[in-house]
C-alpha cells in the first residue's frame, strides 16, 4: 500500500497507553465503518482510515487477504483483524491490548 493517498483522522493529544497500529479499512457510505470511526474520535483513540472507494490498491490487497471481496469495515488492531466489528467487539480487542 506504499505511495496512496489515504484519507486519516484527525490525531488526539496525550493517548492513554502505546497504542499498537490501528487501521480501518471502510467506505463512506458504509454505516458501520462510519459507527466505528465516531467511537474511535469520540473515545480519543488516534487510527488511520483507508477509503477502499478511493485506495484500490489496498481494495485489491484486502482481496487477496480474505480470498474475496472484503466486507467493510476492516480493522486491522497490530496483527489482529476484525472483520464488520460492532463496537463492543472492537472495544473488547482494544482492552485486551491495553488501550481501553
Amino acid at each position: 500500500m506504499t505511495g496512496t493517498t489515504r484519507a486519516r483522522s484527525p490525531r488526539r493529544a496525550t493517548p492513554r497507553t502505546t497504542t499498537p497500529p490501528l487501521t480501518i479499512f471502510g467506505r463512506r457510505w458504509c454505516g458501520i465503518s462510519q459507527m466505528i470511526r465516531r467511537y474511535l474520535d469520540r473515545a480519543g483513540i488516534p487510527y488511520e482510515y483507508v477509503d477502499l472507494d478511493q485506495d484500490p490498491r489496498a481494495e485489491a490487497q484486502l482481496q487477496w487477504i480474505t480470498g474475496g471481496r472484503p466486507r467493510t469495515p476492516m480493522v486491522q488492531l497490530g496483527d489482529e483483524w476484525l472483520v464488520q466489528p460492532s463496537v463492543q467487539q472492537l472495544s473488547r480487542a482494544l482492552a485486551r491490548r491495553g488501550v481501553r
